[in-house]
């Protein structure tokens, strides 16, 4: 059983931006992008990596129940072992997770920058947390 990791955390949170750093810390830990996988969405994207036999898909469209689905399903249908996504703090996105019954779902808190000085402190925090997840 595979599982689903969640970012989640309110509207402007900084979910997308975290999750974006993520790319560097797989190829950091031995990752690749899979040729052909990344689809860019206005500011969120959906990329699948590899490492071995391992494929893990991201996404960091959280906003609504159909982007959460959809971009899921997408990665489901491309069989990734895991998943990374986003999701907010409240309302349908965790309905929209719920429906992928095959996997293990884990949710992690975004953290508050308390300023905008710390926001980039806090989601580098909070992107290794999600990587150490997996």
């Amino acid at each position: 059983m595979g599982k689903i990791i969640a970012l989640k955390g309110r509207a402007e949170s900084g979910k997308s931006t975290t999750i974006g750093m993520l790319p560097s810390i797989l190829a950091t830990n031995g990752y690749t992008l899979l040729a052909g996988s990344r689809k860019v969405y206005g500011k969120d994207f959906l990329e699948i990596y590899t490492k071995g036999k391992l494929k893990l898909g991201i996404t960091s469209a959280g906003d609504s129940y159909d982007l959460v689905h959809d971009r899921l399903d997408t990665l489901v249908a491309a069989k990734c072992d895991d998943i990374i996504c986003a999701c907010r703090t409240y309302g349908g996105t965790h309905a929209a997770i719920a429906t992928f019954t095959t996997y293990k779902i884990l949710y992690i808190p975004k953290t508050y920058a308390a300023s905008a000085a710390q926001q980039r402190t806090v989601n580098t925090i909070d992107a290794n947390a999600v990587f150490a997840a997996l």
